[in-house]
């Protein structure tokens, strides 16, 4: 199960009947002037974004146990990313039909369009900047998506491991083939933050005095190894 793809679905679902109840939140339709709004079927407008919405939700939460359940996996964790952007692209170019202004071909139309996937394409590029490492005197800075900061103080236990546990949910997380990062549940372990490159080893397991982990890992595994001597030497008093 991935609560993240649930949680994406039952919002645009829940969005759909919010547009509906509330034509006014329809980008674009809310920066026209009166006059122009007058020529919009907004009836109709707002019962197609509606039904548009309610299909993307129920797509992404489908689509993820449909390839989830025949082996996909990759296909599965990149149902959000896939079905938003095909959804919203097919929004944008069918809505135009309810204006019936002049120039109901409006650049207002394609750059929401556009601007949709810039982001999408922008956060899927993110996903893949390999995690940075930044050390102080008290504390190491993992910067990134998903990145976080630890205390030295914090830092019980710092290994090299040949391993992965099953990784049995992601809670709260990016996943685009062998790139996990975010908050994952793990066979043995329970909540942990996975950043992953590669799906071999070895992988970096830092253990905080809660008991929390994170688990890190690069393409190549040198930089890993490496990241672990830097680790290792900077903790030294």
């Amino acid at each position: 199960m991935d609560i993240l793809t649930l949680i994406t679905g039952a919002f645009m679902i829940a969005l759909g009947f919010l547009v509906k109840a509330v034509p006014g939140l329809i980008a674009g339709y809310n920066t026209m002037p009166a006059e122009q709004k007058k020529n919009v079927d907004i009836e109709g407008l707002s019962g197609f974004m509606r039904n548009g919405l309610i299909a993307i939700g129920s797509g992404i939460i489908a689509g993820y146990f449909v390839f989830k359940w025949l082996g996909f996996t990759t296909i599965a964790n990149a149902m959000i990313l896939v079905v938003t952007l095909t959804g919203v692209t097919l929004l944008v170019i069918f809505a135009q039909k309810y204006d019936h202004n002049q120039h109901k071909k409006t650049n207002l139309a394609y750059l929401i369009l556009g601007a949709a996937m810039v982001f999408v394409a922008g956060l899927i590029a993110y996903g893949f900047v390999p995690t940075g490492i930044h050390y102080n005197r008290e504390s190491v800075r993992f910067t990134g998506m998903y990145g976080t900061e630890v205390n030295i103080s914090e830092i019980a236990h710092i290994e090299l491991a040949n391993t992965l546990p099953e990784i049995k949910m992601r809670t709260n997380g990016f996943e685009f083939g062998p790139v996990k990062k975010g908050m994952f549940q793990l066979e043995g372990i329970g909540k942990c933050r996975l950043l992953i490159q590669r799906n071999h080893p070895p992988y970096l397991v830092i253990t905080q005095q809660t008991g929390e982990k994170i688990i890190l890992s690069y393409k190549n595994p040198n930089n890993t190894r490496l990241a672990f001597d830097r680790l290792t030497i900077w903790r030294k008093p």
